[in-house]
């Protein structure tokens, strides 16, 4: 097979340009560290550079619900904590108030007390957090959980709600606690079980048996205060637990995008310097090649 002058000139012209769009790809890559520069470049790696950037993306997202979810429940925690404590006072009270030896003036002292610690009690349940939102109001944060209601007692006014948050693939955690759940509902709440412990202390002829009544309610709710800071602290270690496997899958999908995305700058520099020597013998060779005539050899 005879190839014509022209055909040997086309050839090297080829090779030519396929050498200064190789030398072109890896000195892009050395300057923007990045392997492609668009996805035809390289089509099943930038499938999978797709892949990898939208799951670090839902890592991101896990990794905010986590800290969302912690700065809530830490701050609940600390509300019930404050709650707990108060309590343990309504009770150490309550059993003071029982001791037959005390005169209708040492009650009144006594219930004095209680109704400091009502609106301190009130002033926990209704606590906001960072955004504005009531933390016991379920699903309606924008509504204060306990109001008064005409007739001067505390009244539910959330629901039931509880909010789940996203932190991992299949893993959701509840980052809220209705009031209702906790302190009761409607009417029959802790705080109006202290508020009317307080108004039977102020009644010369205390009855003692509905004092003591309204005693036991606020057992009720000290007891599902501890259980839900329990719980609390419960999902607190499973945030702990996610975060950081949230953090050891970040770090394998990013080495493992790195590997098709970031340049090889050894690899790179290697490439590029056999292209360029390339090019020279290329170039070296095309030039000999168009002095080549019949009259060299006549001569």
């Amino acid at each position: 097979m005879r190839l014509s002058t022209q055909q040997f000139f086309m050839q090297n012209l080829s090779n030519v340009q396929q050498s200064n769009a190789q030398i072109f790809k890896y000195q892009q890559q050395m300057s923007t560290g990045k392997k492609l520069s668009k996805p035809s470049d390289d089509p099943l790696a930038a499938t999978q550079i797709n892949k990898f950037e939208r799951a670090i993306a839902r890592n991101e997202v896990f990794s905010r619900n986590v800290d969302v979810s912690e700065r809530r429940l830490k701050q609940e925690e600390s509300t019930l904590t404050l709650i707990t404590e108060t309590t343990l006072r309504i009770k150490d009270l309550a059993i003071q108030a029982n001791n037959g030896s005390l005169t209708p003036a040492d009650q009144r002292i006594i219930a004095e007390e209680l109704k400091q610690l009502t609106g301190q009690l009130s002033g926990a349940v209704n606590t906001q957090d960072a955004q504005g939102e009531y933390l016991f109001s379920g699903f309606k944060g924008q509504t204060q959980p306990y109001q008064l209601n005409a007739s001067g007692d505390y009244v539910y006014r959330g629901d039931s709600g509880q909010r789940f948050l996203d932190v991992g693939e299949n893993t959701s955690i509840a980052a809220t606690d209705p009031g209702g759940s906790i302190f009761g509902t409607g009417e029959d709440n802790l705080l109006n079980a202290v508020k009317e412990m307080a108004a039977i202390l102020d009644d010369p002829n205390s009855d003692m048996d509905a004092f003591n009544n309204e005693v036991a309610k606020v057992d009720q709710f000290f007891e599902q205060t501890i259980t839900t800071r329990s719980q609390i602290g419960a999902r607190l270690k499973v945030l702990e637990d996610q975060r950081e496997q949230l953090a050891d899958i970040k770090l394998f999908t990013q080495n493992t995008l790195s590997s098709f995305q970031d340049t090889d700058y050894y690899e790179a520099t290697s490439k590029l310097m056999l292209e360029q020597n390339a090019l020279e013998a290329t170039y070296a060779t095309f030039g000999k090649i168009q002095q080549l005539t019949l009259f060299n050899y006549v001569n």
